[in-house]
């Protein structure tokens, strides 16, 4: 625990360190059907993806963004492995509710290595995602602070990411703005 230390501050505190693990206490107040306030505590971790975490809901939270078929267990492994060989050129964050060991929120970021800007870096964030369950709890914030401040602490001079319209205002919030367009092509 940071003690009185804000989680954005304790990633600040941890930058350039490729362990950096923060926890923070939230409160939600809750109104039942009565109308009376329900205090519903939550100890929250965030930290770089681990092994364990696919048991802990993580695959099944990146369902709730976009397509993503039931990954067998040597699977996801080899992929772990791969994005761990990578080191801090692939970082993904998670959220764990440690009062229920799941995986509520994440996010990633990798670094592209660029011949412009004096051969600079820019980070490229994808698929965050918060639990349809754990939203409104500002997680979203708190996985792109912790990825943002990972790619200014590996040398990028910009970070990105494509959104849709709907969360344009979220992510605007969070200190984005749009800049041109986004295009795709898909191969399957």
């Amino acid at each position: 625990m940071f003690g009185k230390q804000s989680g954005a501050e304790a990633v600040k505190s941890q930058r350039g360190r490729s362990n950096a693990v923060y926890f923070f206490p939230y409160e939600k107040i809750m109104t039942n059907w009565t109308g009376v306030p329900l205090n519903e505590a939550h100890n929250f971790q965030v930290r770089k993806l681990e092994i364990s975490d696919k048991s802990k809901g993580f695959v099944e939270l990146l369902q709730q963004l976009t397509v993503c078929d039931a990954i067998s267990d040597e699977n996801f492994e080899a992929r772990f492995q791969e994005l761990r060989s990578l080191g801090d050129d692939h970082v993904i964050c998670v959220i764990e509710d440690t009062t229920c060991g799941k995986i509520i929120a994440t996010g990633s970021v990798f670094i592209e290595k660029k011949f412009v800007r004096n051969c600079g870096k820019a980070g490229h964030i994808e698929d965050v995602v918060v639990d349809r369950d754990s939203r409104g709890m500002q997680l979203g914030k708190k996985v792109l602070s912790f990825l943002a401040d990972h790619a200014q602490s590996v040398g990028c001079y910009k970070v990105i990411l494509d959104c849709s319209n709907e969360n344009k205002a979220f992510y605007e919030k969070c200190g984005f703005k749009q800049k041109e367009i986004q295009m795709v092509k898909y191969f399957i």
